[in-house]
Parts: C-alpha cells; structure tokens; sequence
C-alpha cells in the first residue's frame, strides 16, 4: 500500500474508531448521571462495556491489517494490534514495508481512547467515592 494509501485508511479507520468509543462512553456517562447512587455493579458493568469497546476496536484494526495484506494470520494481526493499540509496542511482530504507517495510526487511536476512557473512569470514581 502507497503511503498516501496508509494514510487516508488510516485516518478513516481511525476517525471511525475513535468517534464510536466517544459514542459508547457519552451513553455511559448518561448512564452515570442519571444513576442517583452509584454502585459496584453498576460500576463494573460500565468497566466491562469500555474493556468491551477496546477489544472491538483491535479486533477491527487486526482485520484491516490481513485484508490489506499486512500480516497472513488472523492470529498475528491481532496480537500485534493489541501490542500496537496498547502502545507496548515488543517489535517481535512487524509489519512489512508497505503499512507501517497504518500501524502506527492505530497507536494513536490506542492512545486517544484510552485517554478519553481512563477520563470517564476518573469521573466515575469520584462520584463512587463521594
């Protein structure tokens, strides 16, 4: 794949992504607000939900990684999107020449919804606490 090519289907994938973790976290929030009194239960299911996002969006960023021909095995794409999107990033998984960039598009991606979740989480604690 060209660069310009990494560039825009990672940026779409990347808008779309990010856009419907912002989705499900503005439902949890209304969830939050609207709770009077929040509760364990209440606060592990919003937990799950969110761990639930995450692992939808590298299991979507491993898909695209085999159908653009990155990585041959379902297996291996997922394992270096999850050490990609997660940022440890280990190197013992590559990606060839032609899609480096759209890895690392995915790590921004990792990076930003993980902000935007550890946000909501904060949020939801305090509240918890108070």
């Amino acid at each position: 794949m060209t660069l310009s090519g990494q560039i825009l289907a990672g940026l779409a994938v990347f808008v779309i992504a990010c856009l419907l973790h912002l989705l499900v976290l503005l439902r949890l929030s209304r969830v939050v607000v609207a709770t009077p009194a929040m509760r364990l239960a209440l606060a592990a299911r919003l937990f799950l939900v969110i761990a639930g996002s995450h692992t939808l969006q590298v299991a979507l960023w491993a898909i695209l990684i085999v159908v653009f021909d990155g990585l041959p095995r379902f297996g291996d794409a997922l394992y270096f999107s999850l050490v990609t999107y997660t940022t440890l990033g280990y190197g013992d998984v590559t990606l060839p020449n032609g899609l480096p960039i759209f890895g690392a598009i995915s790590a921004m991606a990792g990076i930003l919804t993980f902000g935007m979740s550890t946000a909501l989480l904060v949020s939801l604690f305090a509240r918890v606490r108070h």
